[in-house]
């Protein structure tokens, strides 16, 4: 699965430019470009424990017995987990944002560059 929202565009956007990545942060942009392929299947899959886990939550039934508390608590504790699990993984989202809008900014800069040093040698090269 790849990237998907502004995360994905970004992505997309930056594997376009490959040839202006920075030489020093290849291996990076490559990690970071792997996290974010995988992320969309990482946060459906704690989406479904969430849902999962509140719905089973939902019909338990309080009847005061230790085993159906203990249950409750079980799924609670889940629950929770898995919410915090969501949140890490937004906050992985906006790390990535970040890192890989700041290499599409590198990349797209070198790429200009590049583009006025060739225009500027054939304008000023032989006639």
């Amino acid at each position: 699965m790849t990237a998907v929202g502004e995360l994905g565009t970004v992505a997309k956007k930056l594997r376009r430019l490959e040839k202006w990545w920075r030489p020093s942060e290849v291996g990076g942009i490559q990690q970071c470009l792997e996290e974010s392929d995988a992320l969309p299947e990482r946060k459906a899959q704690a989406r479904e424990a969430l849902r999962a886990a509140q719905d089973e939550l939902a019909m338990l039934r309080p009847n005061g017995t230790p085993s159906t508390q203990s249950r409750w608590r079980e799924l609670q504790g889940t629950v929770t987990a898995q919410a915090k699990v969501l949140r890490e993984l937004d906050t992985e989202e906006s790390a990535l944002l970040t890192a890989l809008s700041a290499e599409l900014w590198h990349a797209r800069t070198r790429g200009w560059n590049e583009g006025v040093e060739r225009i500027n040698a054939m304008e000023h090269g032989p006639h």
